[in-house]
């Protein structure tokens, strides 16, 4: 029983912990330090209270109605008088609370509670009644009011029962700190309840601050997964899940992780914002590479991770470490021509292509008509995705090996050579510097004989090194 005790107390020590309650060496004055560096000087009140120092409380109290008389007088000449008469009514209610908690005192009863004076409370309540941080006010000249009350409130049912779930039930607090004084304060029956609770409505609201009950785990996906069905916001979730790896046996969870991935790479791409995209690439990879390493640095029987867990990682890394790409886009929407991109983009109208060539002359999407060649000036073609499709299926019938199977989507984008229609001769072909191109045997015959670009007007000069070892039309090796 006591080592069992001795885990819980280690297990709220580190819940705490999570909760940024805990500074280097625990020290209370960090903390106070660094709520009051952003401002939030009702937040370092009121955990100041918490940890049982008044003295603290009071003298934050104290700073932050300074701070606001020196914003009156800063912003006098911009902001309206009646802004004014509102920020001097806040700093005074600031002071009263001071002066409030200041003379807070409680008597021990005969029962063993503990319970304040009758005067001090009717004195407390009718404070909380003030308009400025009382619960009915629409728009309290701060967003610290609910931790002005907080501190009314934990003081004056302190010895009652049930007395702190007016504190932890407070939509108006930070569910990090209702979680750590839910673990400063509570029984463990009362800790487990109110976790629950919480939980239930972070999932229904999509509050991403339940992940700091979950973590990522399955319910923590599922939490992410709720917030992007209620905000729609792939970006927060991208960025939050591309930081884990998760377990292979979590297919439905990497499945959804995976497409937040590629959904916030198309959106960047989409809006021409490449650079971001590939920092956040370069990035995703650093960070699984991080991980790698990280998991073979362990010796001496410390930290060890399994094996399992290292090829998870493994496999993970070598998924997102795409080789560099270039993808050919339509000229009015913007959409990818990578077969890879077509097969997986929704929309398509497979009615309409599936009565189309093999090799299109148009956009899949918006039906405009693709580049054409600066030598034959022919549209240049791209695959049909319904086609290439439909192709693959026959090929690989249901219960075999499939290009989008057992290696997901990444495995496509390793090889699409075997899905490819049109003979590399044909592929597009085109200039870095100029933007000029068209088919590859095409261009190949024309640097045969001239130096500049095949375009009028333009002299850049396209030739590159490994132009003659492109494959001619007919010819089966290579130029050397």
């Amino acid at each position: 029983m006591r080592y069992r005790c001795f885990c819980f107390a280690t297990l709220i020590r580190a819940a705490i912990n999570a909760c940024g309650w805990t500074k280097k060496y625990g020290v209370l004055r960090d903390l106070l330090e660094e709520c009051e560096s952003h401002g939030a000087f009702e937040r370092s009140a009121a955990l100041a209270i918490w940890h049982g120092d008044i003295g603290e409380c009071v003298a934050a109290l104290q700073r932050g109605a300074e701070e606001v008389r020196a914003l009156v007088q800063d912003t006098s000449n911009h902001q309206s008088s009646h802004a004014n008469h509102n920020l001097e009514t806040y700093a005074e209610t600031l002071n009263l609370i001071a002066m409030c908690v200041a003379g807070f005192n409680v008597t021990n009863c005969a029962d063993g509670t503990m319970k304040s004076s009758p005067v001090w409370s009717n004195a407390c309540e009718s404070l909380l009644r003030r308009p400025d941080i009382s619960e009915t006010v629409k728009s309290p000249p701060s967003i610290g009011v609910p931790y002005l009350r907080a501190i009314c409130t934990f003081l004056l049912n302190i010895g009652q029962v049930k007395g702190f779930n007016q504190t932890i039930y407070d939509d108006g607090l930070s569910l990090a700190d209702r979680v750590a004084f839910a673990c400063r304060f509570l029984s463990r029956t009362d800790l487990r309840a109110f976790l629950d609770t919480s939980l239930r409505k972070c999932l229904k609201t999509g509050n991403l601050e339940g992940l700091l009950i979950t973590g990522l785990d399955k319910r923590g996906i599922g939490l992410l997964q709720s917030y992007v069905d209620r905000y729609s916001d792939v970006q927060s979730t991208a960025l939050i899940s591309c930081r884990v790896v998760l377990p292979t046996e979590w297919a439905a969870e990497r499945r959804a992780c995976t497409e937040w991935l590629d959904s916030y790479r198309m959106l960047l791409n989409n809006w021409q914002m490449w650079h971001s995209r590939a920092a956040f690439d370069v990035g995703r990879c650093d960070h699984l590479r991080r991980l790698k390493g990280g998991t073979f640095q362990s010796s001496g029987g410390r930290r060890g991770v399994s094996t399992k867990k290292q090829f998870q990682i493994e496999n993970e890394l070598s998924q997102s470490n795409f080789p560099p790409q270039l993808w050919a886009r339509c000229n009015y929407c913007n959409s990818s021509l990578s077969l890879s991109k077509l097969r997986r983009q929704e929309g398509i109208a497979n009615s309409w292509l599936s009565r189309q060539k093999p090799v299109l002359t148009c956009c899949p999407q918006c039906k405009k008509p693709l580049p054409r060649c600066s030598i034959c000036l022919l549209s240049m073609g791209c695959l049909n995705p319904y086609m290439e499709l439909q192709r693959e299926r026959n090929q690989y019938p249901r219960g075999g090996m499939t290009m989008m199977g057992a290696g997901g989507m990444q495995g496509s984008m390793e090889d699409l050579s075997g899905l490819a229609n049109i003979p590399f001769a044909e592929w597009f072909t085109w200039c870095m510097r100029c933007k000029h191109g068209g088919h590859a045997h095409h261009l190949v015959g024309w640097f045969t004989k001239h130096s500049t670009c095949a375009v009028s007007g333009c002299d850049c000069r396209c030739q590159f090194d490994g132009i003659e070892k492109l494959c001619r039309p007919g010819s089966s090796t290579n130029r050397d």
